[in-house]
Parts: C-alpha cells; sequence; structure tokens
C-alpha cells in the first residue's frame, strides 16, 4: 500500500506537468493526437517522478489491459510486486496496484460523435469507480483543439456524485482565440 504523501506528490506533479510542461508540447509542436498526448503525459512524469517511482517500486504503464473491468486504461501508475505466482509482470500488475489512473482523449472536430467519445471516457471513469478495485485517482486529460465556451466535461451529477474526491479533469482547449489548459479537481 502506497502512502498518501506519495500520492499527494504523484497528483501534484500530474497537474503541475497539466499546467506547465503540456502546454509547452502542444505550443511547440510536439502533441498532435492522443499518442502525441500519451508519449508527452508519460516522458514528463518519468522525469519527474524518477525517484519516487524507483523509491516506492511504481512504474508507469500505458494501455494495461484488466480482465476483470475488461477496459484498458491510457496510463497508470502502478505498485509492482516483489513477488508474484503469474509467468509475467505483465499479468501481475493488478487493478488493486493501481495508484494513478489517466484516461487521455485529444480531439479537433466539433462532431457529435466527439461529444460521444468524450462521454464514453467518462462512463468508463464512472465504471473505474463503481465496479472496479481501482482505489486510486483518477484524471481525464482532454485537449479539444476547438473554439470553447468553458473547459469541462463533467456536470453536478457526476462531481456531486461518484466522482467528488475521486476524479480530476485535465482539461485545454480554445478559449477567445487563446489555448487554456485547466485543472478541475472534484
Amino acid at each position: 500500500m502506497i502512502k498518501k504523501s506519495v500520492q499527494k506528490q504523484i497528483d501534484a506533479t500530474i497537474k503541475d506537468i497539466w499546467n506547465k510542461n503540456i502546454p509547452k508540447d502542444f505550443e511547440e509542436g510536439y502533441i498532435i493526437n492522443e499518442d502525441c498526448l500519451k508519449m508527452s503525459l508519460c516522458y514528463h512524469l518519468r522525469r519527474k517522478l524518477a525517484s519516487v517511482l524507483r523509491e516506492n517500486n511504481l512504474r508507469i504503464y500505458t494501455e494495461k489491459y484488466f480482465p476483470g473491468m475488461k477496459k484498458k486504461p491510457d496510463i497508470i501508475i502502478a505498485e509492482i510486486r516483489d513477488e508474484y505466482e503469474e509467468n509475467t509482470l505483465y499479468d501481475s500488475v493488478r487493478e488493486e496496484d493501481v495508484v494513478a489512473l489517466l484516461e487521455l482523449k485529444f480531439r479537433s472536430d466539433t462532431a457529435k460523435s466527439t461529444s460521444d467519445w468524450m462521454r464514453e471516457d467518462l462512463q468508463k471513469l464512472k465504471e473505474y469507480v463503481q465496479k472496479s478495485k481501482v482505489q486510486c485517482q483518477l484524471y481525464f486529460a482532454v485537449i479539444y483543439e476547438v473554439e470553447c465556451e468553458w473547459l469541462h466535461w463533467m456536470d453536478g451529477r457526476s462531481t456531486n456524485n461518484w466522482a467528488a474526491g475521486r476524479v480530476t479533469e485535465l482539461d485545454a482547449g480554445w478559449i477567445n482565440g487563446n489555448m487554456e489548459f485547466e485543472v478541475h479537481s472534484y
């Protein structure tokens, strides 16, 4: 079980990366789609959390499939076990080992299908909270490359209920011609 102080350090680092490093990477042309966003986040997480990861036996993984959830989170930070019965490290990483989970979206159009995809990922987050053994902070990181009136996807039904204390939105979009990055912790 990971210490609360380590969880807080990971949370603060994720938010700091979203507010400082991701805007810079976006502005410099490193992020053009969801895979690039994933690479950028993983790079900065590994760089900034190197000692925390090493000292606490934590690792960053992408697209790790969990049979119990029937889902693959985009990025997880998980504690690895010293000993495991499974044949591979991949199989040994379990839902209950996850200390941070990120779902990502990068969209550049306003089609109805775009908002449907966003809502599908929000539903995934809800299922992680309600139906899985994942007991960590969840992050919904979205770059929505269109003009926006506001930068959040969750409403009061979510933020006052299942997402309260468990979900942080990391949002970006164009507001009045400027690409803005915001953090919304619920």
